[in-house]
């Protein structure tokens, strides 16, 4: 299994984990509260998680073909919400 780690400073975190969560769930399973989340996409897994002013992900999948298409999902949505204030997930 590969993973990748990401994150984003903003002093907003917990509202966005709860925005990305919330719209994930509409289409795959997705358990969050205010703090954390876990979402099972169809090619692999995401963990979120808001701790002060940073938004952390941990993406995980069984090949680099599907840990692609789970942080470009990351990063659509990430960018998608935060038009007003563009941000940008920094994978490590």
């Amino acid at each position: 299994m590969l993973s990748s780690q990401g994150q984003v400073a903003t002093p907003e975190a917990s509202r966005y984990l709860q925005r990305l969560c919330y719209h994930f769930s509409r289409k795959i399973s997705v358990q969050y509260d205010s703090h954390q989340g876990e979402a099972q996409f169809p090619w692999g897994h995401c963990s979120l998680r808001a701790e002060g002013d940073m938004l952390s992900f941990v993406c995980s999948a069984d090949n680099a073909e599907a840990l692609a298409r789970v942080r470009h999902a990351i990063d659509a949505h990430v960018a998608l919400f935060s038009r007003k204030n563009p941000m940008v997930v920094a994978w490590v």
